[in-house]
């Protein structure tokens, strides 16, 4: 099983997440079951990058955590 540590600190990440992707929205990162697939499905949304684009943009945000 793969380990979701932007799941296990989504509660703490609201700030970072809202300062490295500014067209992310208050009801974005509130989202109470947020994850790593649920992030790139809305850097999808928000940005208009296909899903391979916005799964390297969690993994590199991912690894810097």
């Amino acid at each position: 099983m793969v380990q979701d540590r932007i799941q296990e600190q989504w509660p703490q990440l609201t700030g970072k997440l809202i300062r490295r992707w500014r067209k992310l929205t208050m009801d974005d990162v509130s989202y109470p079951y947020g994850s790593a697939e649920y992030l790139a499905r809305v850097l999808q949304t928000r940005y208009r990058i296909d899903n391979r684009e916005a799964l390297l943009q969690v993994y590199e945000f991912e690894c810097e955590l």
